[in-house]
């Protein structure tokens, strides 16, 4: 667990503390995937944690505190095995080689129509083969028709993928990781969301900045890139509730979305942009 560092001047009597921007905890014995976990973190902020389904009795949680100071998963360490890390050799591609890899022919073409107009993407089968293949076949089976933007924090990222219907989210499991190939965290890369290794599944983040520091672990490597002819349309989504709860903030929270489907968010989020279908263009 990182600690504060506390550094004394005695002549002149000056403290310095550094900030605590991560922190980690191991899974206690008792507690199950898929509930929630109150953690305080080093800040005194009291952090809501869903657990993630392949989540173990000893595994370790690691929590990093973002650039707008919202804690979030950075990884989870399992008990009897090493965290995925990126390859010495894994050589972060240039933007001139992502605008090259978007150019290529085997590119596929998506389209998200929102409540704010239509995010054009392009999809990279070679950047993340497992990960481009369950997202077409999402896109493929009408799975992202009408859900809202849960998460929406400004100059971070936007989120969506969550339903109410278990019928419809039970239907697909988890995927295997793809190998890092040196794909950089973009303004408009598109990612799944996930906490774990081999825990991708159907919520995607669409990112509003560029993040150099993400993209390390395995299941954070991109497998689209918004189409900058509609940055304008993806930079319009709502942003004004703010992260979620578990990471600190007071928007929609996932699993009230989870159990109480699109009413809970046009109830109490009514500003919340929606993704009404998305559309494989051939």
């Amino acid at each position: 667990m990182a600690g504060g560092m506390l550094v004394e001047d005695h002549d002149d009597a000056v403290e310095v503390v550094e900030e605590v921007t991560s922190f980690s905890f191991e899974i206690p014995d008792g507690v199950k995937a898929g509930v929630t976990l109150k953690v305080t973190a080093p800040d005194g902020v009291t952090l809501h944690i869903p657990l993630p389904q392949n989540i173990l009795k000893g595994d370790k949680m690691v929590m990093v505190k973002s650039l707008e100071g919202k804690w979030g998963i950075k990884h989870v360490v399992r008990a009897d095995a090493a965290t995925v890390v990126a390859s010495p050799q894994s050589r972060i591609k240039s933007r001139e080689d992502v605008a090259r890899d978007l150019s290529q022919p085997h590119v596929c073409n998506v389209h998200l129509r929102t409540t704010k107009g239509i995010i054009k993407l392009r999809v990279v089968p070679n950047w993340a083969p497992k990960g481009a293949q369950r997202f077409l076949q999402l896109v493929t089976d009408k799975y992202y028709t009408d859900l809202p933007v849960y998460r929406a924090v400004d100059t971070f990222l936007v989120q969506f993928g969550i339903t109410g219907d278990p019928d419809r989210s039970e239907k697909y499991e988890a995927i295997e990781d793809d190998e890092l190939r040196g794909i950089p965290i973009l303004e408009g890369m598109v990612c799944f969301a996930a906490a774990a290794a081999n825990s991708r599944q159907a919520t995607v983040c669409l990112f509003l900045s560029d993040f150099p520091q993400l993209g390390k672990n395995s299941w954070e490597t991109p497998f689209a890139r918004v189409s900058e002819e509609s940055f304008p349309v993806l930079r319009s989504i709502f942003t004004g509730y703010g992260d979620m709860p578990q990471c600190g903030g007071t928007g929609p929270d996932p699993i009230q979305l989870q159990d109480r489907g699109n009413s809970y968010i046009t109830e109490c989020f009514p500003e919340c942009d929606f993704v009404e279908s998305a559309e494989w263009v051939q």
